[in-house]
């Protein structure tokens, strides 16, 4: 076999890099792979162009090696190009939120499992605003500006700490503060005044573990979490359920499986912020259709995470 590591050097966690490198030499030392092509990214879309040249090449699977960002850029270059050739992940981001979901650890044994055993699970990804695509998460609101205030250096040295001193520092300077929102669900419209509502196709989103509680990555469908109207009080009782995974049942929070969801505002002057895979991706009207089994993965084998989070039985819908 013949892989293709695709490194982001600016990925937070960079022992993860080299890991990803000795696991390289170890599979080609003990004859797994009969070729390794290391590459390293420089400017944003280099992985997703670099995976759309390697479809016309005679590669055998890709590694995407980086954070969130970088494995959505891995995935726009597989589903653009066509080629269904596997996907594995080392995590060496901040969060690496579908990483954890999914049961992949940042080790050289699981990455070198990955690739010995060859577990190929068939994944659903989400089109977003018909041009570009993410592998976990879509979503909107103050969490995405969250996200969006963080910088790259803040989440090399603070991790996840990043994160939490960013949410304190917005949520103090935007209170909670509802935008009213049009959502087209398969179909159906409704009105919903929106603090902000997440689309993911694994159960960990911003270090949450449990936001997305009942995802699977195979089931055809993206699950959505909005949470709506709240204030100082209902906020306390939201969030310490959303770190349970008990949100399911609570008055400010809807919770639903979806194929399709459009997103408007009411108010054609509102600005309400988006983010795809962790990357800032505009503002609204907002569009997500979901593709089933649009990326081979490869996954752990007789892991609890994983054998969690993929659906046995897979539904098909209409395409």
């Amino acid at each position: 076999m013949k892989g293709l590591f695709v490194i982001n050097p600016s990925s937070g966690k960079q022992i993860n890099q080299g890991k990803a490198i000795q696991t390289s030499v170890e599979l080609l030392r003990d004859g797994i792979i009969e070729e390794a092509t290391l590459f390293y990214t420089k400017a944003k879309d280099d992985a997703k162009n670099r995976v759309i040249k390697a479809a016309e090449e005679d590669y055998d699977f890709v590694v995407a090696v980086g954070g969130d960002g970088t494995v959505n850029e891995v995935v726009a270059g597989l589903y653009t190009s066509g080629s269904k050739m596997p996907m594995a992940i080392m995590p060496s981001g901040t969060t690496n939120d579908f990483a954890t979901s999914v049961g992949i650890e940042a080790t050289v044994m699981c990455l070198y499992n990955m690739i010995k055993e060859f577990n190929v699970v068939p994944t659903d990804i989400g089109r977003f605003n018909d041009t570009d695509y993410f592998l976990n998460v879509a979503a909107g609101g103050i969490l995405s500006e969250v996200a969006h205030n963080v910088s790259i250096e803040s989440k090399t040295m603070l991790g996840k700490t990043a994160y939490i001193t960013s949410g304190l520092k917005t949520i103090a300077t935007k209170g909670f503060k509802t935008t009213r929102l049009l959502f087209e669900i398969d179909g159906e419209k409704e009105e919903i005044d929106v603090y902000f509502f997440i689309l993911a196709n694994s159960k960990s989103v911003g270090g949450f573990s449990k936001i997305c509680v009942d995802a699977k990555i195979n089931d055809g469908y993206m699950d959505l979490c909005i949470v709506k109207s709240l204030d100082v009080i209902d906020a306390v009782s939201v969030f310490a359920s959303i770190l349970d995974g008990s949100h399911k049942k609570d008055k400010n929070v809807e919770y639903r499986q979806v194929r399709d969801v459009r997103v408007s505002a009411i108010d054609e002057n509102t600005v309400f912020h988006l983010d795809c895979d962790g990357e800032y991706a505009g503002n609204l009207p907002m569009h997500v259709e979901v593709l089933q089994g649009g990326v081979n993965l490869l996954l752990p084998i007789e892991n609890r995470k994983t054998t969690q989070i993929v659906a046995e039985t897979q539904e098909q819908p209409n395409q």
